[in-house]
Protein backbone atom coordinates (compact mmCIF):
# COMPACT_ATOMS: atom_id res chain seq x y z
CA UNK A 1 0.00 0.00 0.00
CA UNK A 2 2.93 2.36 0.65
CA UNK A 3 4.20 1.60 -2.80
CA UNK A 4 0.82 2.50 -4.33
CA UNK A 5 0.65 5.75 -2.38
CA UNK A 6 4.19 6.77 -3.42
CA UNK A 7 3.48 5.94 -7.08
CA UNK A 8 0.23 7.92 -7.02
CA UNK A 9 2.04 10.91 -5.49
CA UNK A 10 4.78 10.70 -8.13
CA UNK A 11 2.25 10.56 -10.96
CA UNK A 12 0.34 13.51 -9.51
CA UNK A 13 3.53 15.57 -9.35
CA UNK A 14 4.45 14.90 -12.99
CA UNK A 15 2.22 17.64 -14.52
CA UNK A 16 3.43 20.19 -11.96
CA UNK A 17 7.04 19.31 -12.73
CA UNK A 18 6.35 19.62 -16.45
CA UNK A 19 4.78 23.03 -15.99
CA UNK A 20 7.65 24.21 -13.87
CA UNK A 21 10.03 23.09 -16.55
CA UNK A 22 8.15 25.02 -19.21
CA UNK A 23 8.13 28.15 -17.08
CA UNK A 24 5.62 30.95 -17.26
CA UNK A 25 2.75 32.17 -15.23
CA UNK A 26 0.94 29.31 -13.60
CA UNK A 27 -2.41 31.13 -13.38
CA UNK A 28 -2.53 31.73 -17.12
CA UNK A 29 -1.68 28.08 -17.71
CA UNK A 30 -4.81 27.03 -15.96
CA UNK A 31 -7.01 29.19 -18.19
CA UNK A 32 -5.38 28.33 -21.48
CA UNK A 33 -5.37 24.67 -22.37
CA UNK A 34 -1.99 23.36 -23.32
CA UNK A 35 -1.08 20.09 -24.93
CA UNK A 36 1.47 19.19 -22.29
CA UNK A 37 -1.00 19.66 -19.44
CA UNK A 38 -3.64 17.63 -21.20
CA UNK A 39 -1.11 14.93 -22.08
CA UNK A 40 0.26 14.61 -18.56
CA UNK A 41 -3.25 14.69 -17.06
CA UNK A 42 -4.30 11.83 -19.32
CA UNK A 43 -1.10 9.90 -18.58
CA UNK A 44 -1.58 10.46 -14.86
CA UNK A 45 -5.20 9.31 -15.06
CA UNK A 46 -4.29 6.15 -17.04
CA UNK A 47 -1.45 5.26 -14.67
CA UNK A 48 -3.63 5.93 -11.65
CA UNK A 49 -6.48 3.86 -13.13
CA UNK A 50 -4.04 1.06 -13.93
CA UNK A 51 -2.59 1.13 -10.40
CA UNK A 52 -6.02 1.23 -8.82
CA UNK A 53 -7.22 -1.60 -11.09
CA UNK A 54 -4.22 -3.76 -10.31
CA UNK A 55 -3.77 -3.11 -6.61
CA UNK A 56 -7.08 -1.77 -5.29
CA UNK A 57 -10.04 -2.71 -7.51
CA UNK A 58 -9.09 -6.35 -7.97
CA UNK A 59 -8.85 -7.04 -4.23
CA UNK A 60 -11.99 -4.97 -3.68
CA UNK A 61 -13.87 -6.83 -6.42
CA UNK A 62 -12.53 -10.14 -5.14
CA UNK A 63 -13.65 -9.26 -1.62
CA UNK A 64 -17.08 -8.16 -2.93
CA UNK A 65 -17.41 -11.37 -4.96
CA UNK A 66 -16.30 -13.45 -1.99
CA UNK A 67 -18.81 -11.69 0.22
CA UNK A 68 -21.53 -12.09 -2.42
CA UNK A 69 -20.70 -15.79 -2.72
CA UNK A 70 -20.79 -16.13 1.05
CA UNK A 71 -24.16 -14.39 1.24
CA UNK A 72 -25.51 -16.53 -1.62
CA UNK A 73 -24.24 -19.68 0.11
CA UNK A 74 -25.77 -18.53 3.39
CA UNK A 75 -29.12 -17.88 1.67
CA UNK A 76 -29.03 -21.29 -0.01
CA UNK A 77 -28.03 -22.90 3.28
CA UNK A 78 -30.90 -21.13 5.01
CA UNK A 79 -33.28 -22.34 2.28
CA UNK A 80 -32.00 -25.90 2.69
CA UNK A 81 -32.32 -25.66 6.47
CA UNK A 82 -35.84 -24.27 6.09
CA UNK A 83 -36.77 -27.14 3.75
CA UNK A 84 -35.23 -29.62 6.20
CA UNK A 85 -37.13 -27.99 9.05
CA UNK A 86 -40.33 -28.16 6.99
CA UNK A 87 -39.73 -31.86 6.28
CA UNK A 88 -38.99 -32.46 9.94
CA UNK A 89 -42.16 -30.62 10.91
CA UNK A 90 -44.18 -32.74 8.47
CA UNK A 91 -42.57 -35.90 9.88
CA UNK A 92 -43.40 -34.78 13.43
CA UNK A 93 -46.98 -34.04 12.40
CA UNK A 94 -47.26 -37.45 10.73
CA UNK A 95 -45.80 -39.12 13.83
CA UNK A 96 -48.20 -37.16 16.04
CA UNK A 97 -51.17 -38.16 13.88
CA UNK A 98 -49.98 -41.77 13.93
CA UNK A 99 -49.62 -41.66 17.72
CA UNK A 100 -53.12 -40.19 18.04
CA UNK A 101 -54.51 -42.89 15.76
CA UNK A 102 -52.69 -45.61 17.69
CA UNK A 103 -53.99 -44.16 20.96
CA UNK A 104 -57.54 -44.07 19.59
CA UNK A 105 -57.14 -47.65 18.33
CA UNK A 106 -55.81 -48.73 21.72
CA UNK A 107 -58.71 -47.03 23.50
CA UNK A 108 -61.18 -48.66 21.09
CA UNK A 109 -59.50 -52.06 21.55
CA UNK A 110 -59.61 -51.59 25.33
CA UNK A 111 -63.30 -50.67 25.15
CA UNK A 112 -64.04 -53.73 23.01
CA UNK A 113 -62.04 -55.95 25.37
CA UNK A 114 -63.94 -54.50 28.34
CA UNK A 115 -67.27 -55.12 26.60
CA UNK A 116 -66.22 -58.64 25.68
CA UNK A 117 -65.04 -59.30 29.24
CA UNK A 118 -68.30 -57.87 30.59
CA UNK A 119 -70.30 -60.12 28.25
CA UNK A 120 -68.21 -63.13 29.31
CA UNK A 121 -68.72 -62.31 33.00
CA UNK A 122 -72.46 -61.85 32.47
CA UNK A 123 -72.65 -65.11 30.51
CA UNK A 124 -70.69 -66.93 33.20
CA UNK A 125 -72.96 -65.45 35.89
CA UNK A 126 -76.04 -66.51 33.90
CA UNK A 127 -74.67 -70.05 33.54
CA UNK A 128 -73.85 -70.22 37.24
CA UNK A 129 -77.34 -68.92 38.09
CA UNK A 130 -78.95 -71.49 35.83
CA UNK A 131 -76.77 -74.21 37.32
CA UNK A 132 -77.65 -73.08 40.85
CA UNK A 133 -81.32 -72.96 39.90
CA UNK A 134 -81.07 -76.47 38.46
CA UNK A 135 -79.32 -77.69 41.60
CA UNK A 136 -81.93 -75.96 43.76
CA UNK A 137 -84.72 -77.42 41.63
CA UNK A 138 -83.12 -80.86 41.88
CA UNK A 139 -82.86 -80.46 45.65
CA UNK A 140 -86.47 -79.27 45.81
CA UNK A 141 -87.59 -82.19 43.62
CA UNK A 142 -85.59 -84.61 45.77
CA UNK A 143 -87.10 -83.08 48.92
CA UNK A 144 -90.59 -83.32 47.39
CA UNK A 145 -90.04 -86.96 46.44
CA UNK A 146 -88.78 -87.71 49.91
CA UNK A 147 -91.68 -85.78 51.47
CA UNK A 148 -94.18 -87.62 49.23
CA UNK A 149 -92.65 -90.93 50.13
CA UNK A 150 -92.80 -90.07 53.80
CA UNK A 151 -96.31 -88.70 53.41
CA UNK A 152 -97.33 -91.79 51.51
CA UNK A 153 -96.00 -94.00 54.30
CA UNK A 154 -97.72 -91.91 56.97
CA UNK A 155 -100.93 -91.82 54.98
CA UNK A 156 -100.77 -95.58 54.52
CA UNK A 157 -100.35 -96.13 58.23
CA UNK A 158 -103.22 -93.74 59.02
CA UNK A 159 -105.42 -95.34 56.40
CA UNK A 160 -104.73 -98.81 57.77
CA UNK A 161 -105.60 -97.69 61.25
CA UNK A 162 -108.73 -95.94 60.02
CA UNK A 163 -109.79 -98.92 57.93
CA UNK A 164 -109.15 -101.26 60.80
CA UNK A 165 -111.35 -99.18 63.01
CA UNK A 166 -114.04 -98.92 60.39
CA UNK A 167 -114.10 -102.60 59.55
CA UNK A 168 -113.80 -103.62 63.08
CA UNK A 169 -111.39 -106.33 62.26
CA UNK A 170 -107.71 -106.51 61.71
CA UNK A 171 -106.39 -107.44 58.35
CA UNK A 172 -102.91 -108.70 58.08
CA UNK A 173 -100.33 -106.02 57.72
CA UNK A 174 -99.31 -106.93 54.17
CA UNK A 175 -102.87 -106.89 52.85
CA UNK A 176 -103.62 -103.59 54.51
CA UNK A 177 -100.50 -102.00 53.07
CA UNK A 178 -101.35 -103.26 49.53
CA UNK A 179 -104.89 -101.82 49.73
CA UNK A 180 -103.61 -98.40 50.92
CA UNK A 181 -100.89 -98.24 48.28
CA UNK A 182 -103.44 -99.05 45.53
CA UNK A 183 -105.68 -96.32 46.88
CA UNK A 184 -102.82 -93.78 46.97
CA UNK A 185 -101.77 -94.73 43.46
CA UNK A 186 -105.34 -94.13 42.29
CA UNK A 187 -105.29 -90.78 44.05
CA UNK A 188 -102.04 -89.76 42.35
CA UNK A 189 -103.28 -90.88 38.96
CA UNK A 190 -106.61 -89.14 39.31
CA UNK A 191 -105.04 -86.03 40.85
CA UNK A 192 -102.54 -85.78 37.94
CA UNK A 193 -105.24 -86.15 35.26
CA UNK A 194 -108.22 -84.25 36.66
CA UNK A 195 -106.78 -82.30 39.56
CA UNK A 196 -109.52 -83.66 41.89
CA UNK A 197 -109.18 -86.24 44.63
CA UNK A 198 -111.72 -89.09 44.93
CA UNK A 199 -113.79 -89.15 48.08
Amino acid sequence: MRRIASLAAAVALLPATARAAEGGDSSSLLIQPQFGTIFWTVVTFVILAWLLGRYAWKPLLTAVETRETGIRDAIEGAKREREDAQKLLEEHRAMLNLARKERADAVEAGRKDAERLKAEILEEARKQREQLMKQAQAQIDAGLRQARAELKGEAADLAIQAAGKLLGKNLDDQTQRRIVEDYLSDLERLGGSSGTRPS
